[in-house]
């Protein structure tokens, strides 16, 4: 007996078809999984390691986003950002040494990544 109806493993197959690049999947906002991937760089060193927790904690308990916190360790940040890639979030923050106080964020169908605060991206989530 089958079915040819449209169900939910057909849709995300269709949507995966249509938004895509080389390097993997790019989810629509209104789609996505996750609003958020959050990558935490550095992370043995614990000043970073406290600000990207805090960072995850601020997003998901005061805004209710959704976020996939990347926070391994003993992985290289080449790795991390293709993995990202691949997944297809449609936001990528980075918490690094480099960046600072601020956060960098890329929008997965963009090439440019732009630093700002959290403020800023908490505005965005409204």
């Amino acid at each position: 007996m089958g079915c040819y109806g449209i169900g939910s493993s057909r849709i995300m197959g269709i949507i995966v078809e249509k938004f895509h690049d080389e390097r993997g999947i790019i989810w629509p906002e209104t789609v996505a999984p996750y609003k958020y991937h959050l990558i935490g760089l550095d992370l043995k060193d614990e000043k970073i390691k406290k600000r990207a927790f805090s960072i995850y904690q601020q997003l998901t308990i005061n805004n209710q986003q959704e976020v996939l916190f990347d926070d391994r360790k003993d992985v290289t940040a080449g790795v991390k950002f293709a993995d990202a890639d691949l997944i297809g979030i449609p936001y990528r923050l980075v918490i690094s040494k480099r960046s600072g106080e601020k956060i960098e964020v890329k929008k997965r169908n963009e090439s440019k990544s732009q630093l700002t605060t959290l403020d800023n991206i908490l505005k965005l989530s409204s």
